[in-house]
């Protein structure tokens, strides 16, 4: 035994509790608030929640605007008779079992989806080290990506249910690794392809070959007997290959449909959402899309192909319309210039087969945010601004610090960048964005939000179920294709997939670390919404319509879903459930004055 290693098992020994314990006081807060849990004050500020199983967990912790306990995981504690720190996030669910309404089967798999999660929050605490919010705020953001804590609903949400530690430690965000595309030959008649009208094939190719690269895949192309007049070169992601597709379409290989030609081109770095792939060798160029059958927070990772030929027609008129607006005219419309899908010849026959089976193989390549962005200018996730530091401190506090704005104003320009150009495309065209902080890409000039990004059309955006004369021009293909919501789900969208979801925990972080107090966080937004109304009043009638300032919003609860149903196969992604309505903190009747609206400070 060398040296050293005393201490790196310490290390790791406090790593790994650390993580448990963050996990813990993340399920608390949630399940509190999705209702599954009812913990009571003992004294102003102690908290205890009693389980069915006869276990005590006791915490710190601050009742939050929306409802939520903000938990302190360092004063977590459990009560079996004896009182000993919290270390076991896994135990936490066995206790809590009973009252979550999981049976012993659900139990038994989610449990699987902690322990992977566990592991993955290892590797993020271990490159993200000591690194502070100043220091990560500045990361590019492909980089930035691969050390965030992902979905902050989900405690369980790095489950990738289908891999192991080799495919974590090749194919993982955390992991930091780059890897090339694995390409097959796609027979054409069989593979459905839809390319924007300005785009060919050439340009799907040069955005992930390197002239030589390029060489070589026509080379073993014509080595295995094929033709680009008869074969579509069809990226896949490496892991589906051999997990998935080299056995499930066995038949389509033997019969020459299908050829794996091996892995060619740049190298591609995994985001967030796992499946979306970045070119680190030319960050501006198209990223791509690829199906991954594992299930990770709460759905299989494939694509759809119903979306596949509407895709770039629908990110077309997205910027189109963009463009001719001026509210809109920071948006940044990331397109969905291509399209491709291969139907499993058996599975997607099948009406109601689980839609895992009919999701496997396709591609959608997409625009990246750093695709013609003026000098100076950024693009960060959204989803990164609630991260914080080892110190508490988030991505969005050191942002404000480092433009040297007041965090009133900043916030301002935040909300007037982001949330008002998403409220309007509701209002004006009736396009509903499922704007959680995945989809949504803020613009940064330096350290100062400027514009937003939007992505995710096919599957994450819905058009209002009524007659828009602004959706005349779409075409019908899109409108029969694109489901169709009444206005109240449309703007149940944008409140809890973007407030709720993102910006409850936005306000959270700067109200723990930065003292700032969150009813004048919604104030800000309120009234940045408030603006832009009395700048439009032709929408009157849309703004009663899609009315954000009712006094309360609905309640979505997604890891109660997931107890609830446990891991069958379905036909469809799971829906999330509703609780209790939520007390709208945009509702002037809310405590706390809102401030009425102002002129926009300078620069928005």
């Amino acid at each position: 035994m060398t040296a050293h290693q005393p201490i790196s098992k310490a290390r790791d020994t406090a790593t790994w509790v650390a993580i448990n314990r963050d996990v813990v006081a993340k399920a608390i807060s949630e399940l509190t608030f999705e209702e599954c849990l009812a913990p009571r004050e003992a004294s102003p500020g102690r908290w205890e929640l009693t389980l069915g199983s006869g276990v005590t967990y006791r915490f710190a912790a601050t009742r939050r605007i929306w409802g939520q306990l903000s938990v302190r995981p360092e004063t977590l504690t459990r009560d079996a008779g004896v009182e000993l720190p919290v270390d076991d996030a896994v135990a936490f669910f066995a206790d809590a079992r009973d009252r979550l309404g999981m049976s012993p089967a659900t139990f038994c798999t989610y449990a699987k989806e902690l322990y992977n999660t566990l592991m993955a929050d290892i590797r993020i605490a271990e490159r993200r080290g000591a690194r502070s919010a100043a220091e990560l705020a500045m990361l590019p953001d492909p980089e930035l990506q691969t050390l965030l804590d992902g979905h902050p609903k989900a405690p369980a949400n790095k489950g990738r249910l289908g891999w192991g530690l080799d495919d974590f430690e090749l194919y993982a965000p955390e992991s930091g690794e780059t890897f090339q595309l694995f390409w097959l030959a796609a027979a054409r008649d069989r593979c459905k392809l839809a390319l924007d009208r300005e785009l060919d094939e050439e340009a799907l190719l040069q955005a992930a070959l390197d002239p030589d690269e390029r060489r070589r895949l026509e080379a073993t192309l014509a080595a295995v007997g094929l033709s680009r007049a008869t074969h579509l070169a069809l990226p896949v992601h490496p892991w589906q290959w051999q997990a998935m597709i080299a056995s499930q379409f066995a038949g389509e290989i033997a019969a020459g449909r299908l050829a794996p030609l091996g892995r060619f081109g740049d190298p591609f770095l995994p985001l967030q959402s796992l499946r979306t792939l970045a070119n680190t060798a030319r960050p501006e160029t198209l990223h791509v899309k690829l199906p991954l059958t594992i299930l990770n927070t709460s759905a299989w990772r494939g694509v759809p192909g119903k979306y596949m030929e509407i895709g770039a027609d629908l990110s077309r008129w997205l910027g189109e319309v963009a463009a001719a607006d001026p509210v809109l005219k920071n948006v940044k419309v990331l397109r969905e210039v291509a399209g491709a899908f291969y139907p499993h010849p058996h599975y997607s026959g099948v009406d109601g087969a689980p839609y895992q089976f009919c999701e496997m193989l396709g591609a959608i390549w997409r625009e990246s945010p750093e695709k013609d962005l003026p000098s100076g200018h950024r693009p960060m996730m959204m989803g990164a601004l609630p991260q914080r530091d080892s110190h508490g401190r988030s991505i969005a506090s050191a942002l404000i610090e480092q433009s040297g704005l007041d965090a009133e104003v900043w916030l301002d320009r935040l909300f007037s960048s982001v949330f008002v150009p998403l409220y309007h495309f509701m209002c004006r065209y009736g396009v509903g964005f499922i704007a959680h902080g995945q989809n949504i890409t803020v613009i940064l000039d330096g350290a100062t939000p400027v514009g937003v990004a939007v992505k995710d059309f096919q599957g994450d955006l819905d058009l209002v179920d009524q007659s828009f004369p602004e959706l005349g021009a779409l075409d019908p293909k899109i409108l029969s294709t694109l489901k169709r919501r009444p206005p109240a789900h449309l703007l149940q969208h944008l409140q809890t997939g973007h407030i709720v979801s993102l910006l409850r925990f936005l306000s959270e972080a700067l109200a723990e670390y930065d003292s700032f107090d969150e009813r004048r966080f919604y104030a800000i937004l309120a009234t940045a919404t408030r603006r832009y109304q009395a700048e439009h009043p032709e929408l009157a009638d849309r703004f009663a319509l899609f009315d954000l300032f009712a006094p309360e919003i609905p309640r979505i609860a997604i890891n109660k879903v997931r107890f609830a149903i446990g891991y069958g196969d379905a036909g469809e992604r799971p829906l999330p459930d509703l609780g209790t309505p939520l007390d709208n903190p945009l509702n002037p009747s809310q405590p706390g004055d809102l401030p009425s609206a102002q002129p926009a400070p300078n620069g928005v």
